[in-house]
């Protein structure tokens, strides 16, 4: 709900408000009985702000011209312009309405003024007791620059507005592109609608000489007058106000105005006091004219009170959303240390576990630091293999289809007469690994004792021989061998093998189709730090 006070300069009009309806309206008088009224409806809603609009013959307008400035300097030299105008109130309000086109480009200015402040005294003193808060005092002529809209006022020409507020004064507001340039409340009395005819036919031909002769408008430049009134002076007012080629006259009945403005409920019928009620109320901040700031202190208390309320509001929601954070964060850490004991407990029990699943470490210190000094140097010698050796041998048995090969043995020896040791011996000694010998830094022999058969010779040993023989020979002419020594020949000829019978034939036993045979290889390689 909202509040509102309208003064026409006599009595107070109280209005209560509400989505576009007046649903209540109380009269006060002047007199010590009135005001005790008015303080009793203050006090039925003392918290709820009151706005006072006034439509008063003390009211004037100027307009003037001043420097363009910005700043602290436009608003000093703004008070002093409006306390030039007016000396002896400080009951009055400055606005810009625009630049002049031409010359240094001054900013022109309405002032507006109470020239008679004494008369709101009484009534602003009763409501600074009953501690109300004042939101504003508003200008009523002020206020109808935002009814033009409603009106259907071309905001770019010249408008005339004559209005009726209470029934002996008559308003006339003149606006030049929606703003106000000046405007005059001339009293009257009249018995009828010829009467109010004749009124509003004089006023307004005084009011239109009035612009010319001020030179707000030259002589037959086009005026458009809306004449805002009752039902019962409609029929006469169209018949009596005639327009010409200079003013257009429009009609603007209180009730279809009513309407287009937003008023519900009762409309009015024969003044226009609660269409600039309505125009006012419906502005979330509507300007302040001429509410001094001693009169609104306790509007400013109550919403810095208003204001602490909804910070502290605030503080508490984001205080209690803060703990909750807390709270939760509080949760979801005591969450986790939970799960990381869990985690913990069950680590330390697999350690536990594997820990008793390890035999028992018996081995001295050295030999741990031996092993690890071997596997490094295992991990960078250079692999050696006996793939050239095999590939040799194996070109050799290619060209010699009787002679098979049973095993290879492959040995590396630093020593290059390993030539000379027995049939089964191992070239390489015991003890000796192959990386230890491939990091040796001196040459490396490699070694390979083959053993296999002769096969297909038919029981003829000579035959084997001259087979075993072809197949040395190709071994001791094959590239990679530096040396071949036969370890054992398929057949012994020495007198105590046991060999009887002719020529062609073996007489001993055991001599068949096939016959084993050894030979002992030599490839030389490089050293170990050259290849």
């Amino acid at each position: 709900m909202k509040r509102l006070l309208f003064f026409p300069g006599h009595r107070l009009f109280a209005y209560e408000w509400e989505r576009g309806r007046f649903r209540r309206v109380e009269t006060f008088e002047p007199d010590e009985q009135g005001r005790r009224a008015f303080q009793a409806w203050l006090e039925e809603a003392p918290r709820t702000p009151v706005q006072l609009l006034l439509d008063v013959i003390e009211e004037e307008f100027h307009i003037d011209h001043v420097p363009h400035v910005i700043g602290r300097d436009r608003a000093e030299l703004y008070r002093r312009t409006a306390r030039k105008h007016f000396r002896s109130t400080d009951f009055h309000y400055i606005t810009a309405q625009g630049r002049r086109p031409t010359g240094r480009r001054d900013d022109e200015v309405l002032i507006a003024g109470l020239t008679n402040p004494e008369i709101l005294k009484g009534w602003l003193s009763v409501i600074d007791a009953a501690r109300v808060p004042l939101k504003g005092i508003h200008s009523l002529p002020l206020v109808g620059e935002r009814l033009l809209g409603h009106l259907g006022a071309p905001r770019s020409g010249r408008v005339l507005v004559v209005t009726q507020q209470v029934p002996s004064t008559l308003r006339q507001s003149y606006y030049e592109h929606g703003r106000l340039k000046f405007s005059r409340l001339v009293p009257g009395r009249y018995d009828d609608a010829e009467g109010y005819l004749r009124f509003v036919r004089r006023e307004l031909d005084q009011t239109l000489h009035f612009l010319e002769t001020q030179r707000f408008r030259r002589r037959q430049e086009p005026v458009d007058v809306f004449v805002v009134a009752g039902d019962e002076f409609h029929d006469t007012l169209r018949d009596g106000l005639s327009s010409s080629d200079s003013v257009t006259v429009h009609l603007a009945p209180l009730a279809s105005l009513a309407r287009r403005v937003g008023i519900r409920g009762e409309m009015p019928r024969a003044f226009a006091d609660t269409i600039f009620a309505q125009v006012l109320l419906r502005q979330a901040r509507p300007p302040n004219h001429y509410g001094l700031r001693r009169l609104r202190r306790h509007f400013f208390a109550q919403r810095a009170r208003i204001g602490l309320r909804w910070a502290a509001g605030a503080l508490v929601v984001g205080a209690v959303a803060l703990a909750g954070s807390f709270v939760l964060r509080g949760q979801v850490y005591e969450q986790g240390m939970r799960e990381a004991k869990r985690r913990a407990t069950e680590f330390e029990r697999l350690y536990q576990q594997r820990l008793h699943q390890l035999d028992e470490f018996r081995y001295r210190a050295v030999d741990v630091k031996n092993a690890v000094d071997l596997l490094s140097d295992l991990s960078t010698a250079r692999p050696e293999h006996p793939g050239p050796t095999m590939a040799a041998v194996g070109n050799v048995l290619a060209q010699h289809p009787h002679i098979v090969v049973d095993s290879l043995d492959w040995q590396v020896s630093t020593d290059p007469d390993r030539m000379s040791a027995g049939g089964g011996e191992r070239a390489a000694g015991a003890g000796t690994s192959l990386a230890a010998l491939a990091l040796r830094d001196r040459p490396a022999y490699y070694y390979a004792l083959v053993k296999g058969d002769v096969i297909g010779f038919q029981g003829d040993y000579r035959r084997a021989v001259e087979l075993f023989d072809g197949f040395v020979g190709g071994l001791r002419d094959a590239p990679p061998f530096a040396q071949v020594g036969v370890v054992e020949a398929p057949f012994d000829l020495k007198p105590d093998s046991g060999v009887s019978g002719d020529s062609g034939t073996t007489a001993g036993s055991g001599i068949g189709e096939r016959a084993s045979y050894a030979v002992r290889l030599r490839r030389d390689g490089e050293d170990h730090g050259g290849s």
